[in-house]
């Protein structure tokens, strides 16, 4: 078998990259019907930020591109430099132990809920004190060793207690952190239930929201009046965002006691001075989430948190601001290393300052924002909702990986602490999904809003008639002008209905590289995309793929392929005996000798075949030649299509990559193009104090080299690494 394999592998290495009329050399299609679209999408505009956002550079609606979207250098032209005059509050500084939550499938929910009659009591249930126990690491190791079952979600209550004693435990400060993510198998595929996608979240490129009261920013002369009626209460709303030298100015206001009438405003989010350009991904997820804290909360506790913190600061009414810093990784940092005078390699990217602000053109002063393709629009909107839902003590959450989290008091009881962080990510995770979905103004598949909030993991997506119907309602209504977005109480019921009780068909299944194999990206400047790509792609699915056996075969392989590599990672590379001979061999061995010496004999540490080095590499092998076949696959889809999947440039620096010693896999991530690069490995000794390896060094210096050969192709390694199942959204100890 394992010999079959060997020469498998040799075909494939032998066959591709010389594919000139895009067929391919892969085995015969299955004889699955794949004649029939799913009606769970691939309408025009159901064509995601998931796949295209990252390389579109088309304006979104409101003339601002996506880039501006997300990256938040539209809109407020306030600077940070004035932050210096701010007095800040005290914050709070709660210990604790962290653990990596686990969880199976979204609908994983708390068996039993309960109606609260005060705030008392529900932190009572909750357990939020100052005296609770922690959850150890052996704890959660416990539980990811357990079974986990799919359960149905259970009504939760949808109004929490109208009014807030004052001795009601909130924190003074919450960050809350989301990572961005690698979508390494099911780039396009994923779009189509039940088809997966194998996603990795990215460790060491996460999304930061901090939220805290503080004195509102001064606009100035620009100021708008507060327009809210007598029946209204306001509060000022602050977005500071330090790496793009803006700060965006809000009033929110709301009605403080519920209505009788279901048609009246319940939430105005309105900017407070003028000019005022739209940022829909912040706006559209402040709404929706306010909106939900203030439906389920009820009105009086609502209010109740908004005005914990008045006159704190003198007479001057708190501010509610939020604070948002990305990573480096989620943006280029090509023109910073090259001014440092520094080669492009991981080392030096973490030798750079963290959240580094984003460089300006010395001609025109606009800021200057090179995406990597990481998913900086999912982790920012995730970690927006997430923050605020933390800070309202509406949801519990994991807290980061080395114990230095902010919700230690959630562990009480070991089994209820985790509880209560599943039940939390399902929130956060089903309102971030609408929030997302809101912004883009389409439904898109979700896997990237997903692994925000879980980590890595095998996605299928839910069915777009899930908050179809309550996207559109809002649409209607809620169109960002001069006065504002609003929401009436009829939406935030509808709101609160679709986040907590109706059932979201979308799955989550754990999926993490074995340890000892290591994910590698690349941030890549060359070439140009097409910013039609992704319609093209969709108008080939609908109608040109039926014209030949060839364009039909590409789209059925893939299914195939995709369906093996979850079936690999999920069941033969989790294998014991395989795990312990990747321990023993890995680094020493099997690292050490290229893809096509896997073929043969090696010598091992182990005296049986079963664990033996030879065994774990021709396992890797098969991995490797499925990662391959999709990667011919997508490139023969790409040319019927008529777009870059996997340009030629992209399709060399590859090929070349896994030629390597140890390299396992290259490819593009996604929805493929000219931005980005993945690489699965396995590691090496140990180089630079164990910060990196040599496998990982050896790929930095091809790729070092190439980029000096050809001065029109740059490709510059990201520091990030692979994140496990359960290492999505998290609370952290990041300080204002």
């Amino acid at each position: 078998m394992w010999g079959r394999i060997a020469n498998m592998a040799t075909q494939m290495d032998d066959s591709f990259g010389h594919d000139d009329d895009g067929a391919g050399s892969a085995a015969l299609p299955s004889d699955a019907d794949d004649s029939k679209d799913n009606n769970n999408g691939w309408g025009d505009d159901d064509f995601d930020d998931d796949l295209d956002l990252d390389f579109d550079d088309e304006p979104s609606e409101n003339g601002l591109k996506d880039d501006e979207a997300n990256g938040l250098p539209s809109g407020e032209q306030h600077t940070v430099e004035e932050e210096a005059n701010f007095v800040n509050y005290e914050t709070a500084d709660d210990g604790g132990t962290g653990y990596l939550v686990t969880k199976t499938e979204v609908n994983l929910l708390i068996a039993d809920s309960e109606e609260y009659q005060t705030l008392d009591e529900a932190a009572a249930v909750e357990g939020i004190s100052s005296g609770v126990g922690e959850i150890t690491k052996d704890d959660a190791d416990n539980e990811d060793s357990q079974e986990i079952e799919e359960a149905h979600s259970p009504p939760l209550p949808q109004s929490l207690p109208q009014s807030a004693p004052q001795n009601y435990d909130h924190p003074d400060m919450v960050t809350v952190s989301a990572p961005g993510k690698a979508l390494i198998a099911g780039g396009y595929l994923v779009l189509e239930s039940p088809n997966p996608g194998v996603v990795l979240a990215a460790e060491g490129c996460r999304f930061h929201a901090t939220v805290a009261f503080r004195p509102p920013y001064p606009v100035g002369s620009r100021a708008i009046g507060n327009s809210a009626d007598a029946s209204e209460e306001s509060i000022s709303l602050d977005v500071y965002s330090p790496q793009f030298d803006r700060v965006y100015s809000y009033y929110l206001s709301y009605s403080s006691s519920s209505s009788e009438q279901d048609d009246n405003t319940a939430l105005r989010l309105y900017p407070r001075k003028r000019p005022h350009e739209p940022n829909k991904f912040v706006e559209r997820s402040l709404l929706l989430a306010l909106g939900y804290l203030r439906q389920s909360l009820g009105a009086g506790a609502f209010h109740a948190r908004l005005r914990q913190h008045s006159g704190r600061d003198g007479d001057e009414r708190a501010a509610l601001a939020i604070k948002l810093r990305a990573d480096n990784d989620f943006y280029s940092q090509i023109a910073r290393l090259n001014e440092n005078g520094w080669d492009l390699t991981p080392q030096n990217l973490e030798r750079l300052e963290p959240f580094l602000p984003c460089p300006k053109d010395e001609s025109t002063g606009e800021l200057v924002v090179n995406k990597t393709g990481m998913g900086s629009s999912a982790a920012l909107v995730t970690s927006i909702v997430g923050a605020l839902l933390r800070f309202f003590g509406v949801i519990h959450l994991p807290n980061t990986a080395d114990g230095v989290g902010d919700d230690s008091e959630v562990a009480n009881e070991t089994n209820g602490g985790r509880r209560e962080e599943k039940e939390g990510l399902r929130i956060a995770h089903n309102l971030s999904q609408i929030c997302h979905c809101h912004a883009q103004g389409k439904v898109g598949s979700g896997f990237d809003v997903s692994s925000a909030v879980y980590g890595s993991h095998v996605y299928t997506r839910f069915s777009k008639g899930v908050i179809s119907d309550f996207l559109e309602n809002v649409e209607s209504t809620a169109k960002m002008a001069e006065d504002g977005l609003e929401l009436s109480d009829t939406l935030l019921e509808q709101l609160v209905v679709l986040v907590n009780d109706i059932e979201w068909d979308c799955t989550v299944r754990p999926v993490s590289l074995p340890p000892g194999v290591e994910l590698l990206m690349a941030d890549v400047c060359g070439g140009s995309e097409s910013p039609s790509m992704a319609r093209n792609v969709l108008d080939w699915k609908k109608n040109k793929r039926k014209l030949g056996f060839m364009d039909d075969y590409y789209w059925k392989d893939l299914k195939r392929c995709n369906n093996k590599i979850v079936s690999m990672l999920s069941d033969k590379l989790k294998d014991q005996t395989f795990l312990d001979g990747l321990r023993r061999d890995g680094a020493m061995i099997i690292s050490t000798r290229t893809a096509e010496q896997w073929k043969k004999p090696m010598p091992s540490s182990w005296y049986k075949f079963e664990g033996s080095s030879w065994d774990v590499a021709l396992k890797l092998l098969d991995l490797r030649m499925t990662l391959l076949e999709c990667r011919q696959n997508l490139k023969g889809m790409g040319k019927s299509a008529g777009v870059p999947i996997e340009p030629d440039e992209q399709t060399a620096v590859a090929d070349a990559t896994m030629k390597l010693p140890g390299v396992i896999a290259a490819g593009v991530p996604g929805a493929g193009g000219y931005d980005a690069l993945f690489v699965i490995y396995v590691k090496g000794p140990e180089t630079n104090g164990g910060n990196s390896d040599q496998v990982r060094d050896e790929i930095g210096n091809l790729w070092s080299e190439t980029s000096r050969k050809n001065e029109e192709t740059v490709i510059c390694p990201l520091s990030v690494r692979a994140a496990g199942f359960g290492d999505g959204l998290r609370a952290t100890k990041l300080d204002w």
